[in-house]
């Protein structure tokens, strides 16, 4: 290979929004990309923003160029500014890590997808109906055209080589997630009271980090910890409920109002306070029906909490042999996974220590890793 520098574009128009899932992990890989130390190639980035340059990205805006999208239309920015700005800019990657590239052909020699799941069909009743066709369109035709794709976990690869073709499964690299070290950083009993002030937080909670819609399946772990608030009564702890208010949440937002007296709705946190909000949980519950990756599960082992989570999709591959998994849709096993954690502090300790070395299989630095090899070999294949 002939080539000594590489210009790659990442489209980070989507990182305004509040810093969860795909947008996370969109904003921490590409952090660390110009954190990595330097390889026999040079490279240089050229960074899409909403707007303005994400605040995030402003201690290193010596290391990229930055092109500013006018809008945060999700549908105006990819098919029709996109289009139009990139022939004016000479990259040999253009890369999409949140939402997939544009329809129309771009005069740009190879470009990348990130392809987090394959919810738009394996729960396609999950999403409106316009998001459902919007994302297979997409989605599909990105699978045919990148370059390269990649995704976040071996789950998510099979899925998509199960619904969109196994021939596409050799272009597909697998960059995960993982917890930034902050998590993991012992935040003093001084500030854990601070924000316990701050949000109302009772002495001892359960906690779940999860967008209030359907697939994080809420409605089964509201059902399970009433099953357990029955049995042990006021020795049962709260449950806090951390995060937005998705699509098609009133029938759960509705349920969770019965609930009120014992069920506490956070709705979004700083991430300051969500360290403090980990650590001082009793154990933290992820429901849900099917994730990529599950990124609130490394963070809450990153942070040294017990966690339960199901046997579905890439959940049991994320969580390894550091969590409690259950059945989703079981509310009787969920409910005595949560005892048996409140009950037993052995086993609350052997839980933390494990998951804590689960957490660290994971890495920004080596997910930007992958990332920087996959911009190397698309640009190798454009110039033999």
């Amino acid at each position: 290979m002939t080539i000594k520098s590489i210009h790659v574009g990442v489209d980070l128009t989507s990182i305004w929004r509040r810093p969860t899932g795909i947008f996370r992990h969109t904003a921490e890989f590409a952090k660390q990309l110009l954190l990595l130390p330097e390889s026999e190639f040079m490279f240089k980035y050229v960074f899409f923003f909403s707007h303005e340059v994400h605040p995030d990205f402003i201690p290193f805006q010596q290391a990229f160029e930055a092109v500013i999208c006018p809008t945060r239309n999700e549908l105006l920015s990819k098919q029709f500014w996109f289009p139009w700005v990139l022939p004016r800019i000479h990259l040999d990657v253009m890369h999409y890590p949140a939402f997939p590239p544009p329809f129309t052909r771009l005069s740009c020699p190879g470009v990348v997808m990130t392809f987090h799941d394959a919810g738009p069909w394996r729960y396609p009743h999950a999403q409106t109906l316009h998001g459902r066709l919007y994302f297979r369109t997409l989605l599909s035709h990105g699978t045919r055209t990148c370059a390269r794709v990649v995704t976040v976990s071996k789950h998510a690869k099979s899925e998509i080589g199960h619904f969109l073709g196994n021939r596409y499964l050799p272009k597909i690299s697998i960059a995960p997630g993982a917890g930034r070290p902050e998590f993991g950083q012992l935040v003093s009993d001084t500030r854990k009271q601070q924000v316990r002030i701050d949000h109302r937080l009772p002495a001892s909670f359960f906690l779940t980090v999860a967008t209030v819609e359907p697939r994080k399946n809420l409605p089964t772990l509201f059902a399970a910890y009433t099953q357990l608030k029955q049995q042990l009564g006021e020795a049962c702890p709260a449950l806090v409920v951390v995060g937005r208010k998705g699509w098609n949440c009133e029938d759960i937002l509705r349920y969770m109002a019965t609930l009120q007296e014992h069920v506490l709705f956070l709705d979004h946190i700083s991430d300051q306070d969500l360290i403090a909000v980990y650590q001082m949980a009793t154990c933290f519950i992820f429901p849900s029906l099917y994730e990529g990756f599950g990124l609130p599960i490394v963070e809450a082992m990153t942070a040294g909490c017990p966690v339960i989570t199901t046997t579905s999709s890439s959940l049991p591959e994320v969580a390894g042999d550091a969590a409690l998994l259950v059945d989703p849709l079981n509310t009787r096993e969920m409910a005595r996974a949560m005892q048996r954690v409140l009950q037993d502090a052995v086993l609350q300790q052997r839980m933390i220590e494990a998951g804590r070395e689960q957490a660290a299989h994971f890495s920004w630095e080596e997910t930007a890793r992958i990332y920087r090899d996959v911009y190397v070999t698309v640009a190798a294949s454009h110039n033999p």
